[in-house]
C-alpha cells in the first residue's frame, strides 16, 4: 500500500491526533492571550472633583521580555505540532475513501495482479458469425434454397408471371370474346387456349406445393442457426455475468484488506517535533 510518510506503523491513531491537537491549540491560545495583555506603561485615573489617583492599569515585569522569545518559540512550536497533526488526520480519512481505494487497485494492477482488472463485455456472436461455420455443402444448400424460394415464389405469386397468366386463363375461358369500340371501327378479339383448366391448376398447385415444402426446409435451417447464435449468446453472457461476479468479490476482498491496513496505519511523530509532542502529551495526560 502506498501512502505518504507521514503515516506508518507507529504513532498515534487519528482519535490521539485529535485529541492533542485541541490540547495544544488551548496551549498556545492561553500564551497568546498573556502575549496580548503585555504593556510598557502604567496607567492612573483620577477623578478631578474627588482629587485621589488610581491605579488601573500596571506595566509589565521587565522580566517578561526575557520570556517574550521563548514564548513566540513555543505558539510557533504548538503551531506546528498542530498542523502536522492535522494534516495526518486528512491523511488518514482520504486514505479509507473510495478515490484511494481505486487508486490502491490501479498500483496493484501496474504491478501484475491482473485479476483484479475488470472484464471486458465481450461482444454477442452474430447470426453471420455462425453461418460461417456450416460448410461449403451447407452454406450451398442454403443459398440453394433461397434462391429457388425466391423463383418460385416469385413466380406464383398474386402479381407473378404464373398466377396472372392463370387468372387471364380463367377469364378469357369465362368470356373468350372480347369487343373493343363500336362500329366499323370495332375490335373483336377471341381467346382460344389448347390448355385445360387442369393441366394448369396441376402445374399451379404442385409449384406451390414445391414452394411450401422448400420454405418449410429454408425456415427449419433458419430456425437452427438463430438457436446456435441464441446459445453463443447466453454462454457469452453467462461466461461475462460469472467473470464480472469473480471481478466484484476479489475487489471485496481486496477492499476488506486494504481498510484493515488503513485503520493499522497511524500518525508518525517525527524526531523535530518530538519535544513538543512530549510537553503537549504530558499536559494532556495530566488532565
Amino acid at each position: 500500500m502506498k501512502h505518504s510518510n507521514i503515516l506508518g506503523k507507529d504513532g498515534l491513531t487519528q482519535t490521539s491526533a485529535n485529541h492533542l491537537a485541541n490540547i495544544a491549540k488551548e496551549m498556545y491560545e492561553a500564551i497568546q492571550s498573556d502575549l496580548g495583555s503585555l504593556r510598557f506603561h502604567s496607567r492612573d485615573y483620577m477623578l478631578a472633583i474627588a482629587g485621589k489617583t488610581f491605579r488601573v492599569e500596571n506595566e509589565s515585569e521587565k522580566s517578561r521580555l526575557e520570556s517574550l522569545t521563548p514564548d513566540l518559540k513555543e505558539v510557533g512550536a504548538l503551531k506546528s505540532l498542530i498542523a502536522y497533526l492535522r494534516e495526518g488526520i486528512k491523511e488518514k480519512k482520504w486514505m479509507s475513501t473510495d478515490e484511494a481505494f481505486e487508486k490502491h487497485v490501479d498500483s496493484l494492477i501496474e504491478e501484475g495482479r491482473e485479476d483484479l482488472l475488470k472484464p471486458s463485455q465481450k461482444d454477442g456472436i452474430s447470426f453471420e458469425e455462425v453461418f460461417d461455420t456450416l460448410s461449403p455443402e451447407q452454406k450451398a444448400r442454403y443459398y440453394s434454397l433461397e434462391a429457388k424460394c425466391a423463383t418460385i415464389g416469385s413466380f406464383i405469386h398474386p402479381d407473378g408471371s404464373f398466377a396472372r397468366a392463370r387468372k387471364e386463363f380463367f377469364q378469357h375461358a369465362k368470356d373468350p370474346i372480347r369487343v373493343d369500340g363500336t362500329g366499323q371501327n370495332a375490335e373483336i378479339n377471341t381467346f382460344t387456349s389448347g390448355f385445360t383448366a387442369e393441366e394448369i391448376d396441376s402445374v399451379f398447385f404442385a409449384l406451390q406445393k414445391e414452394y411450401r415444402l422448400l420454405q418449410a426446409e429454408l425456415n427449419k435451417l433458419k430456425a437452427d442457426l438463430d438457436d446456435k447464435v441464441a446459445e453463443a449468446n447466453r454462454a457469452i453472457a453467462d461466461d461475462s455475468l460469472a467473470s464480472m461476479k469473480l471481478w466484484v468479490d476479489r475487489r471485496k476482498v481486496e477492499r476488506n484488506l486494504y481498510d484493515a491496513e488503513v485503520k493499522a496505519l497511524k500518525i508518525v511523530i517525527p524526531e523535530n517535533l518530538r519535544e513538543i509532542y512530549e510537553k503537549v502529551n504530558a499536559v494532556a495526560s495530566a488532565k
